[in-house]
């Protein structure tokens, strides 16, 4: 029985750190002043068009820091372009802060935290990558069995349908006018031999 008990505390603890583990690679973690800051998108990996998200957990030293959704400011970055979000504190988390959005490029993002925390001033980027936390990935990649294009991939097709068809629908105004056009030469022409 004592063998028994020893063997799960054993593998809880082996699968506490390996949790823990799994956790600390999908975040990068920095510290700011006196202040812990882990900063990472919600699930990974996360997948174009899916729901994600800024998630962000602050401590100071073992004690989690709460309220910081008044004093900080965050912003997602994704090739040039980039969006406000707003913080929200995770209930039953004390320290957790999350904002969610849905990614639709795949590839690397930034996440730029920005505010004060009684007196520390924070400026601080966080960017998706081999040593800090994962990019958003194109969901084609791991669809089975049939693989859809990418959302960018039909994007792009419909904008250039649209353009094809408003290309096709000022031709075949052109066409109509010059028709018309053609038509009142001939009845012109042939008036005047009537005369």
């Amino acid at each position: 029985m004592k063998k028994r008990i020893g063997r799960s505390a054993a593998l809880g603890a082996v699968l506490t750190l390996l949790v823990g583990i799994g956790v600390a690679g999908a975040h990068e973690q920095r510290d700011v002043g006196d202040y812990t800051f882990s900063v990472g998108f919600l699930e990974e990996p996360v997948f174009t068009g899916q729901k994600s998200g800024l998630d962000m957990r602050v401590a100071r030293g073992d004690e989690p820091v709460e309220g910081l959704e008044e004093t900080l400011q965050a912003e997602v970055a994704f090739g040039g372009q980039s969006r406000e979000l707003e913080l929200s504190p995770v209930f039953g988390e004390p320290g957790a802060y999350r904002s969610v959005f849905f990614p639709t490029a795949a590839g690397p993002y930034s996440f730029h935290i920005t505010g004060d925390i009684d007196g520390t001033a924070v400026d601080e980027t966080f960017s998706s990558g081999p040593d800090t936390f994962g990019e958003v990935e194109d969901v084609a990649g791991g669809q089975f069995p049939i693989q859809y294009p990418a959302t960018g991939d039909v994007v792009r097709d419909a904008e250039a349908g649209a353009n094809a068809a408003t290309t096709a629908t000022i031709g075949l105004v052109a066409g109509a006018a010059g028709l018309l056009v053609g038509l009142v030469a001939l009845g012109l022409i042939v008036a005047r031999r009537r005369t």
